[in-house]
């Protein structure tokens, strides 16, 4: 080229003139060009698979560089490489071993800062999704042990979302987000929480169950975590204190309150309008999974969802009755006290759907009140029953109010107080729709008083207080009359007190029942054949023990 301007020299200075001076630059840069764009698609193919080389030169040059004024141009690299290769940055980062450092931390942050962050975070979220569809659960038949690059990705993928959101410099794209991200912590909580999950949970909305205590350092910590703080940016702060009163964290990663967990979750979130079509769908695919820990989270949740729907998706949760009363013949006992659960707030919300549907929802819950292998499905059964029974009243119920109220007398003497506190509930809830069933029910409280009578002092004070309500509600179907006063106007008296009215008014108008007490108290076996629970033996020698001097202070009046 240079022979091509040979001889155009400027005549008073001997040098190139500028015009050709130009066009030599213009070529230069045109070849420069022309090689660039034949470079440009092996770079582009070719780099993606120099970022991780890459970042690990980065992050050791941080790791040398704590103090030094260059680490903002380190992070500053690390902004730039994944304007252009987002991915695999993300794919590469995801794959440092844990426990995470500050250095890797950092990097993370940076990447939330930027604006990149939201695209940061939907791939994050892609990827969570991914590990859920590859990873079923241990407790299904897919899934098989795994130590690849995957499973490194799930231990760090909570990790690197949590630090992510933390510095996400928006909360409405978190939101917007949420029905992604709230499936998949969920989702990955569930699965790791082992198979004794699926056994029944041990503490019921009503507190009756025993409370677990915490277990530290859980598998699914991380997720639950990171769970957290994405909540932490879609709702007030108050609403977070409530969840950590109700324990709603720690029941989330205990295997035996999971179910729990999940229901105190929901509730708050349909407060605080973030259950969106979006969450319930994703959350309707697990009804279905091969995961049976996913199927009961799905369950809990639709069950507690019953409650308060969203009016946008009532016709949508009709078929979800239908899919409660189909999981009330689940396998696995959690999954129907949760179907009998769902029923129950179902029942409550929506009067006119159980209308429709009152057959099958009958038929579910007298089901499962005659599960004789769980106590927790019968008691879930009785309380959802017991909803049956004050929407639809004795009329509506038909023939089901009798087999109801004779099949719920045999559990007030049952060992599991949780059984006695649902069989009075549920007895109360008939007591008071009763009156179309006046000579029926009048035959049942004969029967029954005496359990009423003695469980007011039951070893639970929970069973004692809703065992008072049921004798309340029953009296007016008691005789003598003296016997019903006593005990609508006992405001005030405790049990004990209650008792011994009760006695006096016996001795007084009543002796041959009185002598009857003393008949079951010998054989410990009310006049049914049912026996006496333990802690009620002792309450009935008292009683006993009170009339006896009750008779002698009568003869001596006379």
């Amino acid at each position: 080229m240079a022979g091509r301007f040979q001889g155009s020299k400027c005549p008073f200075t001997g040098s190139v003139e500028p015009r050709h001076f130009f066009r030599v630059a213009l070529a230069l840069e045109k070849q420069r060009r022309s090689r660039w764009q034949a470079a440009l698609p092996f770079l582009r193919s070719s780099l993606p698979a120099l970022v991780p080389e890459v970042l690990h030169i980065l992050h050791s040059c941080m790791q040398t560089m704590r103090q030094s004024t260059h680490r903002p141009l380190l992070l500053q690299a690390v902004r730039l490489l994944a304007r252009f290769h987002h991915e695999p940055v993300v794919d590469s980062l995801l794959q440092k071993r844990l426990p995470m450092d500050r250095d890797a931390m950092e990097l993370w942050r940076t990447l939330g800062r930027s604006v990149l962050g939201v695209q940061v975070l939907k791939y994050l979220t892609q990827k969570l999704e991914a590990a859920g569809e590859n990873n079923p659960g241990p407790h299904s038949s897919a899934h098989q042990p795994d130590h690849s690059q995957a499973a490194l990705e799930s231990l760090t993928l909570p990790r690197a979302i949590s630090e992510v959101v933390f510095v996400l410099p928006t909360e409405e794209r978190v939101r917007r987000l949420l029905p992604c991200l709230l499936p998949g912590l969920l989702g990955e909580v569930s699965k790791v929480l082992g198979e004794e999950m699926l056994l029944p949970p041990l503490r019921c909305r009503r507190g009756l169950f025993l409370n677990v205590p915490r277990s530290e350092d859980k598998p699914c910590s991380p997720y639950r975590e990171a769970l957290e703080l994405v909540l932490s940016r879609c709702m007030e702060k108050r609403w977070l204190l409530l969840l950590r009163r109700q324990g709603a964290w720690a029941f989330l990663e205990n295997p035996r309150a999971h179910a729990d967990g999940v229901c105190l979750l929901t509730s708050v979130l349909l407060r605080n309008q973030l259950v969106s079509r979006g969450v319930i769908w994703a959350l309707s695919q697990w009804l279905n999974s091969r995961s049976e820990n996913l199927q009961l989270t799905a369950t809990a949740f639709f069950a507690e969802l019953m409650k308060d729907p969203p009016m946008m998706e009532k016709k949508f949760l009709e078929s979800v009755l239908g899919v409660l009363v189909e999981r009330s013949q689940h396998g696995i006992s959690a999954v129907r006290q949760m179907a009998a659960r769902g029923l129950g707030n179902a029942v409550r919300r929506a009067p006119e759907e159980v209308r429709r549907h009152k057959e099958a929802i009958l038929e579910a819950l007298q089901r499962g009140l005659r599960d004789t292998t769980c106590p927790e499905v019968a008691a879930e059964s009785m309380l959802a029953l017991a909803e049956v029974v004050r929407k639809l009243k004795a009329e509506g119920l038909g023939s089901a109010f009798k087999d109801v109220a004779r099949s719920t007398k045999m559990f007030f003497e049952a060992e599991p107080e949780v059984l006695r506190y649902s069989a009075f509930s549920l007895y109360a809830a008939l007591a008071s729709s009763a009156s179309g069933k006046r000579s029926f029910f009048a035959r049942e409280v004969a029967e029954t008083w005496v359990s009423l009578l003695l469980h007011l002092r039951d070893p639970d004070p929970e069973v004692s207080n809703v065992c008072r309500t049921a004798l309340y509600l029953c009296a007016p179907f008691l005789g003598p009359e003296r016997v019903q006063e006593t005990i609508i106007t006992s405001i005030g008296l405790s049990a004990a007190e209650l008792q011994y009215e009760v006695c006096h008014c016996l001795v007084r108008d009543a002796p041959a029942v009185l002598e009857r007490l003393r008949s079951i108290a010998r054989s410990r076996h009310l006049e049914n054949g049912q026996a006496l629970h333990s802690a009620t033996i002792a309450v009935l020698g008292d009683i006993l023990e009170k009339a006896r001097g009750l008779s002698g202070s009568c003869r001596q009046q006379e």
